[in-house]
């Protein structure tokens, strides 16, 4: 099945485009502005419990350019080369360059009021809950497709379809080039987003189709609050997911302070689970194209939920912490207490986690990061999460040592 969506969307704005811009008898020369990242990070892995311990360097190297074409046509290009140092065949004779890839690269059109970018980019949502870039990741994500919006002050609106799996073969051969078509409809994700200010707080309403990508079928809707008055944070935020047997719902509740540079925030996230695997109805909430590195511990023992938690949901309490140092360090903490929302076999309790980070800028375009995590795990761990799959007896760990430098 085709989707008529990037097909109008090309065509609203080719035809808002047509029609003359202010300024646009005498538009200037098209000016380009390059754009670059090199980000290296050494791990030292023990997240396996009675197994050894690793280490790992991984690089990240982007270089693009925004190119100003017109004033309301504008172009970005940006390659990456994403690695593990020493995963070549052979240090003298592999060139293939297998890890270079084009990780952005779209047009942006001014038009009718919208502005509208077509092409492969990164998709980010808010705080990136249900789809975020993942920039922790060596990779990152990004996605093919459109997405339209219009700002008003300091409101925001978006709307966009991006194609998630293509599943034809697009092969024009033989006599009969539709014979390509495959037996399972495309993969889509579509959707719509909008920031609105409402008073001291900030509304964000989110509406998502995933259609036989990451789900089978299912509508997502989201909203969140967020607010500081004076020293006071508050945030809250909900989303509820349908569909053809489908019914899971999230929540989450935040409320902190902010003393001098610093801050403390207790937090509670709430996803739910599904207590009988057999019945069609599924009750267990997925996390869809979000960023789980940032929100659920940063040993990244709950990246793909719900499956990583057997269906079972998940429910994170953690206490939140940030203390300015001198010489413009940093350090944030956060301590996690993890448990399924549906019990399985009895138990419920997962286990906790301490992650600590320390860091500070390096002059204007470059920072440094240092980060270590521990995980004391519940009985329940070694049911579901592979890595305690040996046992339980002992807490895991991780580190890591990560500088980045930016341009411009």
């Amino acid at each position: 099945m085709r989707s008529p969506v990037p097909t109008a969307l090309i065509l609203l704005l080719t035809l808002g485009a047509v029609f003359p811009h202010p300024g646009s008898a005498q538009a200037p020369a098209p000016t380009i502005t390059p754009h670059g990242e090199l980000r290296l990070r050494g791990e030292a892995d023990a997240r396996t419990a009675n197994f050894g311990d690793d280490m790992a360097t991984l690089s990240r190297i982007r270089f693009g350019a925004r190119a100003e074409l017109m004033p309301w046509v504008r172009a970005f290009i940006q390659l990456q080369d994403s690695r593990a140092w020493g995963t070549e065949t052979n240090t003298l004779t592999d060139a293939s360059a297998d890890q270079l890839d084009l990780h952005q690269g779209y047009v942006e059109l001014d038009a009718l009021g919208f502005t509208g970018r077509l092409g492969r980019q990164e998709l980010l949502l808010g705080d990136e809950r249900l789809v975020g870039a993942v920039g922790w990741t060596n990779t990152a994500r990004s996605f093919d497709g459109a997405v339209i919006w219009r700002t008003i002050g300091k409101a925001e609106v978006r709307g966009f379809w991006m194609n998630v799996a293509e599943r034809d073969a697009l092969l024009a051969t033989g006599l009969d080039p539709q014979a390509n078509q495959g037996f399972d409809d495309d993969g889509w994700l579509l959707g719509s987003w909008a920031s609105v200010p409402a008073g001291p707080a900030t509304v964000e309403l989110t509406l998502l189709h995933d259609r036989n990508a990451a789900t089978d079928e299912s509508w997502t809707a989201g909203a969140r609050v967020h607010s500081r008055q004076g020293p006071i944070l508050v945030e809250a935020a909900g989303a509820y997911q349908f569909g053809p047997d489908r019914a899971a719902y999230f929540l989450s509740g935040k409320l902190g302070t902010v003393v001098g540079k610093g801050s403390v925030a207790a937090q509670v996230d709430w996803l739910s689970g599904d207590d009988d695997l057999i019945d069609a109805e599924r009750t267990a909430f997925t996390t869809l194209y979000a960023t789980n590195h940032k929100f659920y511990g940063y040993m990244d023992y709950f990246l793909a939920l719900p499956a990583q938690t057997g269906q079972a949901g998940l429910v994170d309490a953690m206490a939140r912490l940030t203390v300015p140092l001198p010489q413009q360090w940093r350090v944030r903490g956060d301590l996690h207490y993890f448990r399924t929302h549906r019990a399985l076999a009895g138990e419920t309790f997962l286990g906790v986690e301490g992650d600590v980070v320390v860091d500070r800028p390096l002059g204007k375009y470059a920072g440094l990061e240092i980060g270590g995590s521990v995980f004391s795990p519940g009985d329940l761990a070694a049911t579901l999460l592979p890595a305690f799959a040996r046992g339980t007896d002992e807490a895991t760990w991780w580190g890591y040592v990560q500088l980045t430098v930016r341009w411009p």
